[in-house]
């Protein structure tokens, strides 16, 4: 069986390994010239943290596997089974037959409609998205002194903490009224901005940039008042990359190539994985948009059953996420709370903190959890965490949304303790007896 894989990012990455498993014979199709790489390294380059871009390619060697770098697919025939590519290097096209495809082509960083703010693209202002675009990113960084960054999820504040420990001075500027506006609700965003501003980094929330200019080697930006740095870091996320599939017909939903839980696309032996589709949400099957490598992973292997005869479904997604922000940890997963109320339930709010330590234990590292809980029938809906060890407690969290528990059933957990690594009543458990004397 000939598969064909457009984009060899996380999800193609992990269609390969499977199809390849599963004896197919491949064609892989990237446009880069490079195999494939980890982007959520790329902010950890530019401090050091990882020495090098060059550590954080991959080689991909597999058997009976044809890879075509710097070629960049101009059209699919989906009636024809036949996939068009150009070779960047010399211009030649290639017609390459699929029995099988596997569109896997990503995201692309969204450059907002703000003057100025394309022209000046790699001369004053920078996105983080490969290689190429964050090696100039930290080529600037190197010579220059202060940044801002616009946009406050993960990218952007990741890659504002490298930059700040690198020993620039950044602030941040967010339209919306929080940071992580997609992932954390309003109160714990509250305590991620204290944070970030108790080591040095300013954050403007309400803030709608309306243009970048350039004046005497320096970029001025113009939002809730004037911002002037050496160059500015566009954030404002990523939007996917369904272009390709759209021209040829493929149905394209609210977020992205839309997809069955088998990654089946609207074409007959045509399927799609990671960034690009629009999924759905585990808990109540509506469309969302998911952009995490752990998701793609799956899509990626369950795609490339499917696309070689077997039989495999994706249960939906969790968004599960966790970021490291200048020494403490952020994480969530399901629902926030603002997110559960625009889908018709009615929340009810449990909160804990304590210490990651027995409160007798010398250390001063504290975690506060936050839980959502659906009023009808006490089912859990989603959770987020801020401090020492938030992700481990969300990962639980998660876990317990994939069995569908109520915060009954969470709350009999049973946790690990020892007086350096845990208290005997953790803030996780807090957080359920709380919620569970609301209900």
């Amino acid at each position: 069986m000939k598969v064909v894989i457009i984009g060899l990012g996380t999800a193609g990455y992990a269609a390969a390994m499977e199809a390849a498993r599963r004896g197919a014979e491949i064609t892989i199709i990237e446009k880069r010239d490079f195999e494939t790489f980890s982007p959520c390294g790329l902010p950890y380059v530019i401090d050091g943290s990882i020495p090098t871009f060059e550590d954080l390619k991959h080689t991909v060697k597999l058997r009976n596997t044809k890879k075509l770098l710097s070629h960049q697919v101009e059209s699919i025939d989906v009636n024809q089974k036949r996939v068009f590519a150009k070779d960047l290097s010399t211009g030649d096209t290639k017609d390459i037959v699929y029995d099988t495809l596997i569109i896997a082509t990503g995201t692309t960083p969204v450059v907002p409609p703000i003057a100025g703010a394309r022209d000046l693209l790699g001369r004053g202002t920078y996105v983080v998205s490969g290689v190429e675009d964050t090696t100039q990113l930290k080529e600037k960084a190197d010579v220059s002194e202060s940044c801002v960054v616009i946009g406050a999820g993960a990218i952007g504040l990741e890659t504002a903490c490298t930059l700040h420990s690198k020993g620039l001075s950044v602030t941040v500027v967010e339209m919306l009224s929080h940071v992580f506006p997609q992932a954390i609700d309003a109160d714990i965003a509250l305590d991620v901005k204290a944070h970030l501003e108790s080591v040095g980094i300013p954050i403007y929330l309400n803030a709608k940039v309306e243009s970048i200019a350039e004046e005497k080697g320096k970029i001025r930006i113009t939002a809730d008042k004037e911002y002037t740095c050496d160059f500015a870091l566009i954030a404002a996320g990523v939007k996917a990359n369904y272009a390709l599939a759209e021209k040829a017909g493929i149905e394209i939903g609210e977020w992205g190539i839309k997809v069955t839980p088998r990654m089946e696309t609207s074409a007959k032996n045509v399927y799609a994985c990671g960034d690009c589709i629009e999924t759905f949400s585990y808990l109540n099957g509506k469309p969302w948009m998911m952009q995490l490598a752990t998701s793609a992973l799956q899509m990626g292997a369950i795609a490339a059953v499917n696309a070689t005869g077997g039989d495999a479904t994706y249960q939906g997604c969790l968004n599960t996420f966790a970021s490291e922000l200048a020494g403490r940890e952020i994480a969530s997963c399901g629902f926030t709370e603002a997110q559960a109320k625009l889908f018709g339930y009615e929340p009810a709010i449990g909160k804990g903190q304590g210490t990651v330590t027995a409160d007798y234990y010398p250390g001063e590292d504290t975690v506060k959890v936050k839980l959502i809980v659906n009023k009808k029938d006490h089912k859990l809906l989603g959770g987020q965490a801020f401090g020492k060890g938030a992700f481990w407690r969300v990962n639980v969290i998660s876990m317990a949304l994939k069995a569908r528990m109520t915060v009954e059933e969470f709350s009999t957990m049973e946790l690990a303790y020892t007086p350096p690594l845990s208290p005997s009543y953790d803030a996780l458990q807090k957080a359920c007896d709380f919620v569970l004397r609301r209900l």
